[in-house]
């Protein structure tokens, strides 16, 4: 499904007022991690979907998420005072509390002060601290939706790990690219083929014995279930079983044992990408070392792992003498670098009515429909979709395996006796 220039557009779009921007903020996202926020501390900037927020942590603990610009003359509050319950303008000294009341304006007459900084109107959105992120509802609703309990969002400190990278691209090809299982045994095949003592990269090995995998997708009441089946030697079956929880989630497949995966692509805005990556084990801590092979050669800056990521002018640092020794891509030196860089190297807007796709392409051309389905549908009458009550986000769990051919791999999906497949 290669699209038409009018429904690239409506996709790929996500600031104020525009469909697909106006949908996707009706959904709790990630914004900034809580370590990043101390009390009293320096108030943080925070861009989403082309608009500019501060995020703040006040005395009593509470996170603020407000406008950057003073509702007063648009001075930015990222340059302000935050002290005593609530975020201060340097230019005239308003001062706004966590929860966008303006609860002070010094520079007004004292008889009518209070009554003047109560008639002052702040946009400030509700905020919820969990695994160590700060969320967000940037919607409309009075009352934020139900929050997605994930499997992770209830482990202890230790069991999860979750860093930001920035990346210039559009939000839609972060997306693309992780629920893209047909690139794995290629794009990825330098680090799978010299995955010795790995368990995980071992099991990667069967996506370059097979790397035309065939696609069976179940639509869900959360998105799409996945499953990339290859067959590989013994008459065996290798399922990677894909949980794409629309709009922002994709949990990754690994192996039985390992740590989980998922992530989250969130607009920046329509040229910048903020992908959260979530490493959990519900069973045991993830080791240092296990996040050490994984973000080799990243930056240690957790809200952003990509920093020294490079770009378009050094070939984000591709090493040449690295393919000539067997590295398929040069890219050295981690798995998400590839993804990122191969991104990156489309340019931050993609013109999509040029592609020429094939059956490699099936889960793309699958999500992309249900996106426009989406968006379509709310711009018609309001539907807000994968939000249901009957949900199970706690249940939904990506997983590997291999199997004797013949079989189905849904009975091996974790969260098959919660989600049954939806009418399409």
């Amino acid at each position: 499904m290669a699209l038409t220039r009018e429904q690239n557009e409506l996709l790929m779009r996500t600031g104020a007022g525009t469909p697909m921007g106006e949908m996707l903020r009706e959904y709790w996202l990630p914004a900034i991690h809580s370590a990043s926020l101390e009390r009293d501390g320096a108030p943080k900037r925070v861009r989403l979907m082309g608009e500019n927020f501060v995020a703040f942590r006040a005395s009593d603990g509470r996170v603020g998420l407000v406008d950057e610009a003073c509702p007063h003359r648009s001075a930015s509050l990222a340059l302000g005072r935050n002290e005593q319950g609530g975020l201060r303008c340097i230019f005239h000294g308003w001062k706004i509390s966590p929860d966008g009341k303006v609860v002070d304006t010094p520079c007004e007459p004292a008889d009518r002060r209070a009554a003047f900084a109560l008639a002052q109107k702040v946009r400030a959105f509700p905020t919820r601290e969990v695994a160590g992120v700060v969320w967000t509802y940037l919607g409309k609703a009075a009352v934020p939706p139900r929050f997605p309990e994930f499997e992770f969002t209830h482990l202890p400190e230790g069991h999860v790990d979750i860093r930001r990278a920035l990346v210039r691209y559009n939000w839609l090809q972060g997306l693309e690219a992780h629920i893209d299982s047909s690139h794995v045994g290629v794009l990825h095949s330098g680090f799978i083929s010299r995955g010795v003592g790995d368990a995980q990269l071992f099991d990667l090995n069967l996506t370059i014995v097979n790397t035309a995998p065939e696609f069976e997708m179940d639509v869900t009441s959360y998105g799409l279930r996945e499953g990339a089946l290859r067959a590989v030697p013994g008459d065996r079956t290798y399922a990677r079983i894909r949980q794409i929880v629309l709009p922002f989630f994709t949990f990754i497949p690994g192996a039985k044992g390992d740590p989980c995966s998922g992530r989250a692509t969130v607009p920046v805005d329509d040229e910048w990408d903020a992908e959260w990556y979530i490493v959990y084990d519900p069973d045991r801590p993830i080791t240092a070392e296990r996040l050490a092979n994984l973000y080799r050669g990243a930056s240690q800056d957790r809200e952003d792992f990509a920093a020294n990521l490079g770009n378009a002018d050094n070939l984000w640092h591709q090493d040449r003498d690295a393919m000539k020794n067997g590295h398929w891509s040069g890219l050295n030196r981690n798995i998400p670098f590839e993804d990122f860089i191969v991104q990156a190297s489309m340019g931050p807007l993609v013109d999509r009515t040029k592609e020429q796709l094939g059956a490699a392409d099936a889960i793309i051309v699958k999500v992309r429909r249900l996106l426009l389905d989406a968006v379509e549908a709310y711009q018609r009458d309001g539907t807000i979709p994968w939000r249901s009550d009957d949900i199970d986000f706690g249940a939904i769990r990506a997983l590997a395996l291999t199997f004797p051919s013949g079989q189905d791999w849904r009975q091996f999906s974790p969260d098959i006796a919660a989600h049954k497949v939806a009418a399409e």
